[in-house]
């Protein structure tokens, strides 16, 4: 008697279907995940630079005080930054202009729309700019104003550095630096509508570091990417 062997598998049309499903769905989930981590690489290193900057800034301060105007008269960016700044932070690297830097301009910043805020040009103004070790750049700016000692301060973080994409609210933020009270981010004083029509698709996202730190140090789903 011939037996009949019937055989178990799959035909080549069901594994082709198979296949596509999973590349329909590592298609929807893989850029999410993607973005997911980009986010959290992102608040990490946003707490890390804040975190940097007043541990200097009051280690600076508690030494040596706030500078006057007449220091910051008397000083050159860098000798700002190597007196003020560098004994308190470890293997920070001063960057005398934006090609020593790496970037290709001296206005690198954007928004979605235009160049906006933070320059790497010091003339005329006290401004240092240096990278630490993790490949982070901050911009410290000092300009007229009757806010402290008629000097204004505003820091600029870069979490890449020269690596892009350059843009507030991604890899560009803002702070301020309010005397003895340290540095904040930027719209720290400000309502809520106020810094959320700021970081949304419409306004300049200097405010989004102040954004995230509302949220509890998160990227939440209404936050423009």
């Amino acid at each position: 008697m011939i037996r009949d062997i019937t055989k178990n598998g799959f035909t080549l049309a069901e594994v082709l279907i198979t296949i596509g499903i999973i590349g329909v769905v590592a298609a929807i989930t893989i850029p999410h995940l993607i973005q997911e981590n980009q986010k959290r690489a992102t608040v990490t290193k946003l707490q890390k630079a804040i975190s940097i900057l007043n541990q200097a800034y009051r280690l600076s301060f508690e030494e040596l005080g706030e500078p006057s105007e007449a220091d910051l008269i008397g000083l050159n960016s860098k000798d700002y930054f190597d007196k003020y700044w560098a004994p308190y932070i470890k293997s920070a690297l001063y960057c005398s202009d934006y090609n020593v830097c790496g970037y290709v301009s001296k206005n690198p910043y954007y928004t979605d729309e235009s160049h906006q805020g933070a320059t790497m040009d010091s003339v005329g103004y006290v401004r240092p700019i240096f990278y630490t070790h993790d490949g982070i750049l901050y911009i410290l700016s000092a300009e007229s104003s009757d806010i402290i000692d008629n000097y204004s301060w505003s820091v600029t973080v870069d979490l890449n550095g020269k690596e892009g994409p350059n843009m507030y609210g991604r890899d560009v933020f803002a702070f301020s630096r309010l005397g003895d009270k340290g540095i904040v981010p930027a719209g720290y004083n400000l309502d809520n509508s106020e810094v959320n029509e700021n970081c949304s698709g419409i306004g300049y996202k200097r405010l989004c570091a102040e954004k995230i730190r509302r949220a509890g140090w998160r990227i939440e789903k209404d936050y423009t990417w």
